[in-house]
């Protein structure tokens, strides 16, 4: 646990070093951008050497999770993300929280908030009714993105490389081990029980159903 808390700092430090020498670039130069995930992806992984051990099994962390209040029931199935890469800003772990179903179940996740979400080559999957799938891509290549205001994730699992070279899967059974204010994960994939807040973007979206 202490060696992945280490290696979760110092990714966190390098990638936060590498936007604010991008935006001082940016700066200099006089030039108009935005922000790529890609580039801060590659700026970081070129800086990595080796890769970490996942965090364990936190059992003082899950028994201390408290039921979270004001906000509505969850569907009793989560909804699956999976994207080649998740850049999270204005990022802070809350902790481990109990939600409720609409059929009484709790169950417990993680719960995240962050200002900013950038999702590429977004697929989301929703399970129901019954076997039913409903399915939402993005345009292959494009950047789906949630804004304008708080985004609240209550999180079954998140899986995918952090900082693009640290395999992880987060889980209320093994959550993150440390705090940090920008995450990114490449080739990642997020079961999610609900998810409050923002405005979401999906470019050249298409929705369709599969199962029956």
């Amino acid at each position: 646990m202490k060696d992945t808390t280490t290696a979760v700092k110092k990714a966190a430090a390098e990638a936060t070093k590498a936007a604010a020498e991008a935006a001082k670039a940016a700066k200099d130069t006089a030039t108009s951008v935005t922000a790529s995930p890609s580039a801060s992806a590659s700026s970081t992984a070129s800086s990595a050497k080796t890769p970490y051990p996942c965090p364990t099994y936190d059992a003082k962390a899950l028994a201390a999770a408290t039921t979270e209040g004001g906000i509505p029931l969850l569907p009793d199935d989560p909804w699956t993300l999976n994207t080649s890469l998740l850049t999270l800003t204005g990022l802070n772990y809350a902790g481990i929280v109990e939600v409720k179903t609409y059929s009484g179940t709790i169950k417990k996740v993680l719960k995240f908030t962050a200002s900013t979400v950038d999702i590429k080559d977004l697929q989301q999957t929703i399970l129901g009714p019954g076997t039913a799938k409903t399915h939402v891509d993005a345009r292959s290549g494009s950047t789906s993105t949630i804004r304008n205001g708080t985004v609240t994730m209550y999180t079954e699992s998140l899986k995918g490389n952090l900082f693009g070279l640290i395999p992880v899967t987060f889980t209320p059974d093994s959550p993150p081990p440390v705090n940090v204010p920008v995450a990114f994960f490449t080739n990642a994939t997020v079961i999610q029980a609900g998810q409050f807040g923002g405005t979401l973007t999906v470019p050249g979206m298409h929705l369709y159903n599969s199962g029956t």
